[in-house]
């Protein structure tokens, strides 16, 4: 039976039920596009915002994002941050990167290269807290002979190096137009008439540049101590232990075969150390026409910061590792497209590092827990109900 042959009252109807049921497609139509658009917006603003000496690293490149996890994750076996962190060597590397207007992010690039270890020394020859070539060593002026090995001094061989990263960059921005400390970090590792042939041939993107194997990991290498120095919280959960406490499992041989993983980069055996001896001195006044570089450097933008004050709830008498600390919000929250309002409870995977609880409460690297004196985490001793705290909350100015 045909439409037309429908008595008059029954055809209205199913006109009517027709319309009605196409309004309704339309309607969730739309609401299903807001949603995947709040979705696919939520997402994106969501992802990881890293920097190093203020460039930002393309993680909307799977390769590049995918890369730098698996070196993390190598990283992770071989890092004692708890060690790090107090190694003495550590505030003095600061200081002379700041006297010499070098970007701090350079005390990762020594760490890479020795741990703080001035008798390191490579099968190629390098030798020293910045693993220096003899040759490179006695261009900036270090006295290397049979007798005396001033890479080993690491007041002099510390400024040598600051000189060299300078020289590096002045040169790809005088012959190239690039401000790149990327570029520079590259320079340091594979030498300078490498990266120039690189640049010219390949163009200025490092991560795009096909470059040896080990100067191809390079950089990602020092990226992944810096994170896992700065927000190590946000990587433990994925890692099975916490590799941070001074001492690995017992059956951390059994983990590396569990967890391995072929990345086709050099793992470095120098990365465990036990530094004690702190035979260096502050460079309270720097010689030699200091500072290096007279511009103030590139730093990573800092974005708008906001606090959000919280306190503490629940009882945490033995806290562990990968234990939920809970938040409860004494004001909204809003990062980007999330809104969490006042009086809510948020809650984190805790993992101790250095006497201090930090929480990875699931907003990357836009929220972190901080005590009041904005310190990053919580001491151990204040981690108790009612305790007051903060949030730290950053939303990129892009």
């Amino acid at each position: 039976m045909g439409l037309k042959s429908l008595p008059k009252g029954s055809l209205l109807k199913y006109i009517e039920i027709r319309q009605l049921c196409l309004m309704n497609f339309k309607v969730y139509i739309s609401r299903f596009a807001c949603f995947f658009i709040l979705t696919c917006s939520w997402f994106c603003s969501s992802a990881h915002d890293i920097y190093f000496c203020g460039e930002k690293i393309p993680l909307d490149d799977k390769l590049v994002i995918d890369k730098l996890m698996n070196i993390i994750k190598n990283q992770m076996r071989y890092v004692n941050i708890a060690a790090l962190r107090r190694n003495p060597y550590l505030p003095q590397v600061e200081r002379w990167l700041k006297a010499t207007n070098l970007p701090q992010d350079f005390k990762y690039l020594a760490i890479v290269e020795s741990g703080f270890k001035k008798d390191i020394a490579s099968d190629a020859g390098a030798r020293g807290f910045w693993q220096l070539m003899p040759k490179t060593a006695i261009e900036w002026n270090l006295t290397v002979n049979d007798y005396v090995d001033e890479r080993t001094d690491f007041d002099k061989s510390t400024y040598a190096a600051c000189k060299l990263l300078a020289n590096y960059y002045l040169y790809i921005r005088k012959n190239f137009g690039i401000s790149s400390w990327v570029l520079t970090a590259a320079a340091y590792n594979n030498g300078i008439g490498n990266i120039k042939n690189a640049i010219s041939k390949q163009g200025r993107n490092y991560f795009s540049m096909k470059l040896n194997p080990e100067t191809a990991a390079y950089v990602y290498k020092i990226i992944a101590v810096k994170e896992l120095f700065e927000n190590p919280e946000l990587y433990m959960k994925d890692f099975g232990y916490n590799v941070f406490n001074p001492l690995p499992p017992e059956n951390i041989e059994s983990f590396i075969e569990a967890n391995n993983d072929d990345t086709g980069t050099a793992e470095f055996s120098t990365m465990k150390v036990d530094v004690n001896e702190a035979d260096g001195q502050h460079p309270e006044e720097l010689k030699e026409g200091t500072p290096i570089i007279s511009e103030p450097v590139t730093q990573a933008p800092q974005g708008r910061i906001k606090y959000v004050s919280a306190k503490v709830t629940g009882k945490y008498k033995k806290i562990a590792d990968g234990d939920l600390i809970s938040i409860i919000l004494e004001d909204d929250l809003q990062v980007q497209n999330r809104f969490t309002a006042k009086g809510s409870i948020i809650q984190g995977r805790a993992w101790i590092i250095d006497d201090k609880v930090l929480v990875d409460l699931g907003y990357d690297h836009k929220v972190s827990l901080l005590d009041l004196n904005e310190n990053k985490g919580v001491p151990l001793q204040k981690l108790k109900n009612r305790e007051r705290v903060k949030l730290k909350v950053t939303e990129n100015l892009e």
